[in-house]
């Protein structure tokens, strides 16, 4: 079963026993922050050498001796070992070479990608085990909810879960303790906070879109998403709807 996400410093949950990576999935969950941390140091590792393959082993042991005393507490603290963290990232790619060592390449955004729209079935609990790779141009959309998540000055890495628990956090930390707003106001963000907590339960299916102009956000798995090129017609209304957005942010700033 899992545990709700209630506050703030409480989004841990617990993972159904689907196998050895759940653990990681996890701490994915609950220390994002951290999970940050350890995959800038990777990707500035990783593109600072001139190979496009990178064996796992002697740069899990460089990430491993940064911040923690052995690989030991490293897997504690991600709940796995560096090549299981490396496998449930959504744009990193493993291989095993010549010599039956682990390789892995960090996937780069292409830049022929079309945009794209990324919509995930929520059908179940395992569902919310997903990893999404959220590109810094992309947005999330719960359609039923009219609800978004905007675009962001760099990439995601989460669950989905951890996505929806992000929102909350942040909507709740907009009206917290403010004065300057309506009662109205509150309660309407009041009541979106519930309904989003309310998707945690997955107590109906409901969907969960990617919007990405970039084309390269993407699910791990990605069994079951739907991708949508947009291009012609579906692109220039979504280039006018962006727009609009915009214009009614800046009306509203005023």
């Amino acid at each position: 079963s899992f545990r709700r996400w209630r506050g703030p410093g409480q989004a841990r949950m617990e993972a159904p026993s689907l196998g050895p990576s759940e653990s990681l999935l996890t701490k994915l969950a609950a220390g994002h922050q951290e999970v940050d941390r350890i995959m800038d140091e990777v990707e500035a590792i990783y593109h600072s050498q001139p190979t496009e393959w990178l064996v796992v082993e002697p740069i899990g042991s460089m990430v491993c001796h940064l911040w923690y005393e052995d690989e030991d507490e490293f897997e504690d603290a991600v709940g796995g070992s560096f090549e299981e963290f490396l496998r449930v990232l959504p744009h990193v790619k493993l291989r095993e070479n010549a010599q039956g060592k682990a390789e892995f390449k960090i996937l780069k955004p292409n830049p022929d990608s079309k945009p794209l729209v990324l919509t995930l079935h929520i059908q179940g609990r395992s569902d919310l085990w997903r990893v999404l790779f959220k590109a810094p141009d992309a947005r999330i959309e719960i359609p039923h909810l009219e609800f978004e998540v905007g675009q962001s000055n760099k990439r995601q890495i989460d669950t989905v879960y951890n996505h929806i628990t992000n929102a909350v956090w942040n909507l709740s930390a907009h009206v917290r303790g403010r004065t300057d707003l309506s009662e109205e106001y509150i309660n309407a963000v009041s009541d979106t906070i519930g309904q989003l907590n309310e998707l945690l339960d997955v107590e109906k299916p409901f969907e969960f879109c990617v919007h990405d102009p970039t084309g390269f956000s993407v699910f791990k798995p990605s069994d079951g998403v739907v991708e949508e090129v947009l291009g012609g017609a579906d692109l220039k209304l979504q280039e006018d709807l962006d727009i609009q957005k915009l214009v009614a942010d800046a009306e509203d700033a005023d």
